[in-house]
């Protein structure tokens, strides 16, 4: 596949906005398709897979006062409910895409035959996460957060080398973020 697929891309992020429901992740996709293809643009909408019995420790998978622990565990859905919403995606004429932050969901992405896989900011240094979702052979974003040059530039090189077509995603990982703090320079 050649890097055209990042070509006047927009990334539509579903994330856990479904809230672990089956229907409103379906509705969020329908209504994310509808602006696309009102604005006559090409899109991907993606999604964030998790494996919460090995993402989680078990000594945290009964804690309800950590934020991320309890969405996590909130927002799980089984892997027929996520096969259900990348096939709704590309119903809609959209591009599939996910953030896998473990391996085991690598794995869930090839299952599903998705587009594009992306790399979070805080895995930009997950050199175990980067290799196996390199054997994919799939098209690779990754975002910048709080990363280094030479992190980028690893990855790039890292990517390219293997001839696997890599976009960069500008962010910064501050929440929330004034205009001053965009590092847009």
């Amino acid at each position: 596949m050649h890097a055209k697929i990042f070509h006047e891309l927009f990334v539509l992020e579903l994330a856990n906005n479904h809230l672990g429901k089956l229907d409103r992740g379906l509705r969020i996709i329908s209504e994310f398709a509808q602006v696309v293809r009102f604005n006559n643009v090409r899109a991907t909408i993606k999604l964030q897979f998790r494996d919460a019995d090995t993402f989680i420790h078990k000594a945290f998978r009964g804690r309800t006062d950590l934020r991320y622990v309890r969405k996590t565990l909130e927002t799980r859905m089984s892997r027929a409910d996520l096969a259900t919403m990348a096939s709704a995606v590309r119903d809609h004429g959209c591009l599939t895409s996910a953030t896998p932050f473990d391996e085991a969901s690598v794995d869930l992405c090839e299952e599903l035959n998705l587009d594009i896989i992306k790399v979070a900011s805080s895995d930009i240094n997950d050199w175990f996460l980067i290799e196996r979702i390199a054997e994919t052979r799939r098209p690779v974003v990754f975002s910048t957060g709080g990363s280094s040059l030479k992190n980028m530039d690893d990855l790039v090189t890292f990517f390219t080398s293997r001839r696997i077509p890599c976009a960069i995603n500008h962010c910064v990982a501050l929440y929330p973020t004034e205009d001053h703090e965009l590092e847009l320079n």
